[in-house]
């Protein structure tokens, strides 16, 4: 049982990986009317490069989707908390954020898991 749960804690931290490389989507409408600055070649030089992320593939993103339907099953409640963990959010602020201690947020946190672990299984595709 305890493995089925570390491989599920894993996919969860995977779609909430790929979650944040998938590319910022802006509103469309908004325009700005700041005028361009142009920098010397001397700032530019000076510059920190700009780390490049590696954006999700076609299978990531699918197997993402299909993580993310494992949280049907659960209430809005307990959907946040899965998924703040998922994105290895502390405790002490998920605390602050609930409201409760946590030894309940715990709790609250591997029943979650029991309900998502019973929804894949009753799935007719099994977990990997």
């Amino acid at each position: 049982m305890l493995e089925h749960l570390d491989k599920l804690k894993q996919k969860l931290e995977f779609a909430a990986n790929v979650m944040k490389r998938l590319p910022y989507s802006s509103v469309s409408g908004y325009k700005n009317f700041w005028p361009q600055i142009k920098h010397s070649q001397a700032e530019i030089a000076d510059w920190e490069p700009v780390p490049k992320h590696m954006r999700p593939s076609a299978e990531e993103i699918s197997l993402m989707d299909e993580i993310l339907e494992w949280y049907k099953p659960l209430s809005p409640e307990e959907t946040k908390l899965v998924w703040m963990r998922a994105c290895r959010v502390p405790w002490k602020i998920i605390m602050r954020e609930f409201n409760h201690h946590r030894s309940t947020l715990s709790e609250k946190y591997n029943c979650a898991l029991g309900k998502m672990l019973g929804y894949i299984y009753r799935r007719p595709r099994k977990f990997k």
